[in-house]
């Protein structure tokens, strides 16, 4: 007679199944969170000047980031003040230049050239960290070329102003966190948040003297709805990066596009063309490619906003 097992054991599997793949859900709810993020860039926009949405960004970061440095007791001195500077300026510029692309390009589109970034980390990290150019990162370079010509081609939306601010954005990002690699050799994590989203909050509120607009009640909701998505999808892709390994990880955070996409054809109609699609699937292609090499959690997510650390992820997650 066939062996009959207590139906308790298959249950205790799939809540174990489940329990090992929660970072799954954790690295979904980041995706969703940051193109919510992206949503309330655009619609707050229309109300507020960008140069007061970007400083807003950067300040709530700044207040949700102070309990962890007081907690942790972390030092802000530092040896290596104009790398930090560095880092702010390309960082803060990605940003600028990111919130204006958003709008004037459809949502997904935006969000796609942000995410170039860490082809550019690649070439940065060869040109100046002296790292080989592996591999992985000579068919990411190819697969996001071919995927830019056919999203920049002459007759699209993207070949104009905004579709190259989006994709300077990404260059920056990409600048920015090949800067942040340069200081995790002597800094601590927590160390470079900090400083970014300070010097990032000082230098974005010198605009605010002669282009500020008190927001009015609804205003603020939106303000402080970009703040919490911002927060949450660092917190979900922390939380993701803390179960699981980074080659795992990393590709999932392409799923911001499709959130983005949906969005933007919900709220305003927004259809990708055929060879935006091409060109998005190869992007983000070079993307993962790139990721798949990389045993150790992304520096931050797309969209240049600053991530927590963590440091606590288990040596078993690094080395898978």
């Amino acid at each position: 007679m066939p062996v009959e097992h207590p139906p308790h054991r298959s249950m205790t599997s799939k809540a174990n199944w489940f329990a090992q793949r929660r970072w799954v859900g954790f690295a979904l709810l980041s995706s969703a969170s940051f193109a919510i993020m992206a949503t309330c860039v655009r619609i707050i926009s229309e109300d507020l000047p960008q140069s007061e949405v970007v400083f807003f960004r950067n300040f709530f970061a700044l207040l949700v980031l102070i309990p962890l440095m007081l907690r942790s007791q972390t030092s802000l001195k530092t040896a290596c003040f104009h790398l930090h500077l560095l880092r702010a300026i390309s960082g803060l510029c990605a940003m600028y230049l990111y919130f204006y692309a958003l709008n004037h390009l459809h949502l997904a589109d935006a969000l796609l050239l942000n995410y170039t970034s860490p082809i550019f980390i690649a070439i940065f990290a060869v040109i100046w960290l002296k790292e080989s150019m592996t591999r992985h990162r000579l068919w990411a370079l190819i697969l996001s070329l071919i995927g830019l010509s056919l999203l920049l081609h002459p007759s699209s939306q993207l070949f104009s102003l905004a579709g190259f601010a989006g994709l300077a954005s990404g260059l920056l990002a990409g600048l920015a966190l090949t800067t942040v690699k340069q200081l995790s050799s002597s800094e601590s994590s927590i160390s470079i948040v900090i400083w970014f989203a300070l010097l990032s909050s000082i230098i974005s509120a010198i605009p605010l003297f002669w282009d500020f607009i008190w927001p009015q009640s609804l205003a603020w909701l939106w303000l402080v709805a970009v703040g919490v998505f911002g927060s949450l999808g660092q917190l979900g892709l922390t939380w993701a990066y803390q179960h699981a390994p980074a080659t795992q990880v990393s590709p999932l955070g392409y799923t911001s596009l499709v959130f983005a996409g949906l969005i933007g054809y919900l709220l305003w109609q927004e259809r990708p063309d055929t060879f935006g699609v091409i060109g998005m699937l190869l992007i983000t292609l070079a993307g993962i490619t790139v990721a798949k090499e990389r045993a150790t959690p992304a520096l931050a997510p797309p969209s240049a906003v600053p991530i927590l650390p963590t440091t606590n992820i288990s040596p078993n997650h690094r080395s898978q």
